[in-house]
């Protein structure tokens, strides 16, 4: 609950007991059929720190995460071995970092560069050719690791307005519920009718 993305990190060098802890809760990451399909890359080397903060500046803000941090952990897949869910046992392992790392007083930034259409000068084709990854592995994501030099505080929705009983329900106002089945009622009829806003009684 109090796990936030951080963007900037003190100079504070990482222990590489942590930096393994993190690693291992990767490791234990679920995945399907147990096909395990990531293998981590540890970058800790300044210059190509600067190299991928370089990449990830050029198309996106993410790279305002990575800047600073002590160590990047590079999450890659195998597809040949889950061509159906690598992406999600990628995610999933990269959230237990996540967790891992604020578990022992760390903060990271998930930066998602996997390429769907697998572009050839995509950010993610960019990072695999500095850190010499083979071709037929994807990056699903940099997560920078590093001591906060700050903390933040974000809100997330209420349970009420995501959770749904047995069947989807809409928002579960009053009024977007009224809305909800005007509109079903509508077009069982064939009715093209505009949805005026319905104030609850």
């Amino acid at each position: 609950m109090n796990r936030r993305s951080i963007f900037r990190y003190t100079s504070e060098l990482v222990q590489e007991e942590k930096i393994t802890s993190i690693l291992e809760a990767g490791r234990w990451a679920p995945s399907y059929a147990n096909t395990q399909p990531w293998e981590f890359i540890t970058v800790r080397d300044g210059k190509l720190r600067e190299e991928i903060c370089d990449i990830t500046q050029e198309t996106m803000a993410a790279h305002a995460g990575i800047e600073g941090a002590q160590a990047i952990i590079v999450i890659c897949v195998n597809p040949k071995k889950d061509e159906y869910h690598f992406i999600e046992d990628g995610a999933v392992a990269t959230q237990n970092m996540a967790l891992a790392a604020h578990s022992l007083g760390l903060s990271s930034y998930w930066v998602g560069i996997f390429d769907l259409a697998d572009a050839m000068n995509s950010v993610e084709k960019k990072i695999k050719r500095v850190l010499n990854i083979p071709g037929q592995m994807r990056v699903i994501a940099l997560l920078p690791i590093g001591v906060p030099a700050y903390s933040t505080e974000k809100p997330r929705k209420r349970l009420v307005e995501i959770c749904h009983d047995n069947v989807y329900a809409g928002s579960l106002s009053p009024e977007a519920d009224e809305k909800g089945k005007i509109g079903t009622e509508a077009t069982r009829h064939g009715l093209r009718a505009q949805l005026l806003p319905v104030t609850p009684t």
